[in-house]
């Protein structure tokens, strides 16, 4: 309890809450702890947790044939504000196929920087979408996801494929939240 009032004391006097944009230092926000996560989805040594955003919106799931010829449900692309502490806007999370960008899952902040996931791994989640650790393939701009090195998706509720058959050619959007955490390195 202690040292959240000192961190409460500092960030008074001018450091940056979670989830908003952190100072340009190699270092992360004060406040910032890495969550306890499975062996799998451990960040390597030498990355600094650096920006934290809750997400909120959809997971996106085409119905297409899958390689024995039954039409099932694949995903398509995720779609959610990126969201700070008090509920605000910080930024957003998209696939690239709907902004003519490679494959993959995006996420932008509000500064204009980005990072682009790549090389999953995953955790089962039950009734929920995995949880997740993803590398950053590339990153674009000069702000918060500009140095991004790892990308950790916790937290998860809903999102998951919806069972049984579907139709070919129809589209569901399935509600989800997340917590993402981003790591830089120093």
């Amino acid at each position: 309890m202690r040292a959240r009032w000192m961190v409460l004391l500092l960030c008074m006097a001018g450091c940056p809450k979670q989830g908003v944009t952190p100072p340009p230092s190699g270092g992360g926000p004060p406040g910032l702890v890495p969550p306890t996560v499975p062996p799998e989805l451990a960040i390597p040594e030498g990355n600094k947790l650096t920006f934290v955003a809750a997400a909120k919106g959809v997971q996106i799931y085409d119905c297409a044939a899958d390689p024995g010829g039954s039409p099932a449900w694949k995903l398509h692309a995720p779609r959610a504000d990126l969201l700070d502490d008090s509920g605000a806007s910080v930024g957003s999370h998209f696939g690239g196929v709907d902004r003519g960008l490679p494959p993959g899952p995006y996420w932008e902040a509000k500064d204009g920087s980005r990072v682009h996931g790549a090389n999953p791994v995953s955790v089962p989640n039950p009734g929920s979408i995995p949880l997740l650790r993803l590398e950053a393939a590339d990153t674009s701009g000069t702000g918060v996801f500009s140095k991004v090195a790892f990308i950790q998706r916790l937290d998860t509720t809903g999102g998951a494929a919806p069972a049984g058959a579907c139709d070919p050619g129809k589209q569901i959007e399935v509600p989800y939240t997340a917590k993402y955490y981003f790591y830089s390195k120093p």
